[in-house]
């Protein structure tokens, strides 16, 4: 297969993930680009080039930035990392109603600044393959400060939804974050508070409860103080 050809199949799932991610059918896309509903599933599937005018128009469509939708799922080892995609990474949060572990994948792309990145927050999907189909798409900027990283971030298809994420992490090779995701309850629409927990692997449901429950010492904290702490500092 030609690199040409694997670049337009990088494209086209790129395209199709932000698409589904925004809810916007092919039909949406299409008149937003002045292009026929198959030019667009065919540029999806990969078998037609893109040229650059239409991806910039693309990108403007689907609110990301071109580099975005050239993004690899395998970016070269050669290539530094100081453009385009960094890295991709799960987070983990419980839902207590459904007693579920909601998995989310964050990407983070590298901007201007060397501690800003400009990150897409794919909100409860089923795996890595298909986040497309994520509940909601979150998008803005975090800011990475030694161990502490903080996000601010909105709902793509509602941008009066805003979510706050603070994450604490240590020096060890697993490259374990825990912290706090801030926002709208979806069932309420009131202002709540969920325990995360990310990281750049897939974790064993026993190990992320012991992380994303809230425990006696959280609760005694709380009604202490009448704050909620992350004091998890992962050695």
């Amino acid at each position: 297969m030609s690199e040409a050809l694997n670049i337009q199949q990088y494209v086209g799932e790129n395209i199709r993930k932000f698409r589904l991610a925004h809810g916007l059918s092919l039909e949406d896309v299409a008149a937003k680009v002045y292009k026929s509903k198959s030019t667009i599933s065919k540029y999806e599937k990969g078998t037609i080039a893109i040229d650059i005018a239409t991806l910039e128009e693309i990108a403007l469509a689907l609110d990301v930035h071109p580099a975005q939708l050239l993004m690899t799922s395998a970016p070269d080892k050669r290539i530094p990392l100081t453009e385009g995609l960094l890295e991709d990474t799960y987070m983990f949060s419980y839902d207590g109603k459904g007693k579920r572990i909601i998995k989310s994948i964050i990407e983070r792309y590298q901007t201007d600044e060397s501690n800003r990145f400009s990150i897409q927050l794919f909100y409860d999907v089923p795996s890595k393959k298909e986040l497309g189909d994520c509940v909601c798409l979150y998008q803005g900027f975090s800011s990475k400060y030694e161990v502490l990283e903080n996000y601010s971030l909105e709902n793509a298809r509602h941008p009066i939804e805003q979510i706050w994420l603070s994450c604490i992490g240590g020096l060890s090779q697993n490259r374990m974050q825990v912290g706090f995701l801030a926002g709208l309850l979806n069932s309420t629409l009131l202002p709540a508070v969920r325990k995360v927990v990310l990281s750049p692997h897939l974790l064993s449901e026993e190990e992320l409860m012991d992380h994303l429950v809230f425990t006696k010492e959280d609760l005694q904290t709380i009604r202490k103080l009448n704050i909620f702490i992350i004091d998890e500092f992962i050695a």
